[in-house]
């Protein structure tokens, strides 16, 4: 328990001391711009591999075909005769794709020339039924002698058939050129927007919110622009008996959610404006403190205000197993000192992580970050804000200023709000000297129940793997021993929590426990205990929904022989706080006067 800093612990400093380590390193910050600027070329140079092939598409697409159009605007047109005009076909792995090969004749001022070309565009494509219609159009003015061919005076052997803007053709080829120029732009914009805001020389860092309604947004565009063409389909497919073409109507009804969650995004950004974190040390002190102030522009915001700082590990999957998994090492919740200033609103805080946490950093898939949670009104419109804080090795303390009757009343609010979590999860009681308690069976229902199901899915996936094996191979065998050795675990581990009840009593400095399952007596223990440092806080596990994370813990008691043997005296807390009051009423009661 020595390595945790209870804020339930008298000895325990709750005002902030001054700076004692607040000079960076010189070597340090150019460190820190070099890889500031690699990371930003790196995005720069992964978005113009999206943006060059747009531009040139763009260039060499609706912008030729409008040069060509205005360039031909003064050409002569002059009566032809037509040789031959077929649509021809080009069959590719899974489409049909049609061009136009024509061959005609014209004079020009008493010369005679030949000509092939029908119209600007020369490329294939299935795109509507231009190639047929225009075939159709030229043959039926060839055969009234009313065909013309627009003729290039400065040059008579050059010459189109068909003066046409492909509209329809151009339209598909905008939405690719927005599409991909769209993203290469958005990525580049994105990198250089995170070098900026990764700068942290000011202590500014801003939250995820300022750009995802631009992220969403621009996914709703996305959406909507790709299924486009095929959702102008509908009426010419189910005019020939496709109606399986309905189903694209689901990619922009996607993008209309997408585009809704844009507003809404927007609109919560435009009321509490960008919300700017003024870190104070910058970067934080995982040894130290990581402390800042938030500044909302609104003000008279009545709510129940927290902050939550999270030490997160992140593991980055390889191969086909690309996603991602956290864990929290460590967390704490608190509220913050809310002050107005003008028609503004500053929320301060001031977290001191427990010692021996790691700093911010990344190697290969692993990477630790710290993230920091701010949760306020939640009308008209939800205030919650997420932060990538940097925190680096070190020992500085915060030179923000909590006030004394701020602190006092936060200290005496998360008293109250561990002794009722403690009471509500725990049967306990003191009498002459004596201590009962009691962790009851039932209790963490939803991670009982959570496990055993997860364990039922692993184990029935292994037992049909068993059954196919016998049909496809062995190696359906190890894949069937994999999965039950996972699930089997689980369910007999989900089943045993939702039984399971501890009693403890502590009496003249003796332990004795005993544990149960649904009831019947498994085991009994007996150790005795006359130190502090005996008592141990130990985190058993956590379940997270969305960035909600509910951690549980175990209180152990180390063998005062000195062996190894730990005896458990009470476990399931669903939060930290419930657990460090446990610990200093067990020293209160069985800790003498010299060890506080």
């Amino acid at each position: 328990m020595s390595a945790n800093k209870s804020r339930f612990d008298k000895n325990r400093v709750t005002k902030n001391s001054k700076n004692n380590n607040s000079t960076h390193k010189g070597s340090k910050n150019k460190d820190s711009t070099n890889k500031k600027v690699s990371s930003h070329w790196g995005t720069t140079i992964f978005g113009l591999f999206f943006l060059l092939p747009a531009i040139v598409l763009l260039v060499m697409g609706p912008l030729d075909t409008l040069r060509i159009h205005f360039m031909t605007s003064t050409w002569d047109q002059v009566p032809a005769q037509l040789n031959d005009i077929q649509v021809e076909s080009h069959y590719g792995d899974d489409s049909t794709t049609y061009s136009l090969s024509s061959s005609y004749t014209y004079q020009y001022f008493g010369t005679s020339y030949k000509g092939s070309r029908v119209g600007y565009d020369t490329s294939n494509d299935n795109i509507g039924d231009w190639h047929s219609e225009t075939a159709s159009d030229i043959r039926r003015a060839a055969s009234s002698g009313q065909l013309t061919v627009w003729v290039n005076g400065d040059n008579p052997s050059e010459s189109y058939l068909v003066r046409d803007v492909r509209l329809y053709k151009m339209f598909f080829t905008l939405i690719f050129v927005l599409v991909f120029g769209g993203v290469g732009v958005g990525v580049m914009l994105f990198g250089l927007h995170s070098s900026k805001k990764a700068t942290h020389d000011n202590g500014i860092v801003y939250s995820g919110q300022n750009y995802k309604h631009w992220v969403l947004g621009f996914m709703a565009f996305i959406f909507t622009a790709i299924s486009l063409p095929a959702v102008l389909a509908i009426p010419s497919e189910m005019a020939s008996g496709n109606p399986a073409i309905l189903v694209v109507i689901v990619f922009p009804l996607i993008g209309a959610g997408l585009g809704f969650g844009a507003y809404k995004s927007l609109k919560n950004w435009r009321y509490y404006g960008p919300t700017p974190l003024l870190m104070n040390p910058c970067p934080g002190k995982n040894n130290g403190q990581v402390g800042g102030e938030i500044t909302i522009a609104h003000s008279r915001l009545r709510a129940n205000w927290s902050v939550t700082l999270q030490c997160i590990r992140k593991v980055q999957g390889s191969g086909k197993n690309s996603s991602s998994r956290e864990s929290v090492l460590w967390q704490r919740k608190t509220t913050p000192e809310i002050r107005e200033v003008g028609n503004k609103t500053l929320a301060r805080f001031v977290f001191e992580p427990d010692e021996n946490l790691p700093a911010s950093y990344r190697k290969g898939r692993t990477s630790v970050f710290w993230r920091l949670t701010l949760v306020g009104p939640q009308a008209p419109v939800k205030l919650e804000r997420h932060f990538v804080l940097p925190v680096e090795e070190g020992t500085t303390q915060s030179t923000l200023a909590l006030s004394e009757a701020h602190v006092q009343q936060v200290t005496k609010e998360e008293l109250v709000d561990a002794r009722e979590s403690m009471n509500s999860q725990l049967d306990i009681q003191e009498k002459n000297g004596e201590m009962y308690i009691a962790s009851d069976a039932g209790r963490n229902l939803s991670m009982s129940l959570g496990m055993a199901f997860m364990g039922f899915v692993f184990s029935g996936v292994g037992i049909f793997l068993f059954h196919q094996a016998a049909k496809e191979g062995a190696m359906l065998y190890f894949m069937g021993v994999v999965f039950s050795l996972f699930g089997v675990p689980m369910v007999m581990g989900g089943i045993f929590m939702l039984g399971r009840s501890l009693e403890t009593t502590i009496s003249d400095g003796v332990v004795h426990t005993k544990r149960a399952w649904f009831g019947r007596a498994l085991w009994r223990r007996k150790v005795s205990f006359n130190s502090a440092d005996q008592i141990i806080l130990k985190k058993s596990g956590s379940m997270t929904s969305g960035t909600k994370t509910t951690e549980f813990f175990n209180i152990d008691l180390k063998d005062a022989s000195g062996a190894s043997r730990k005896v458990r005296i009470a476990e399931g807390l669903d939060n930290r706080e419930a657990g460090e009051l446990l610990v200093e009423r067990l020293k209160a009661l069985l800790v003498s006067d010299e060890l506080f």
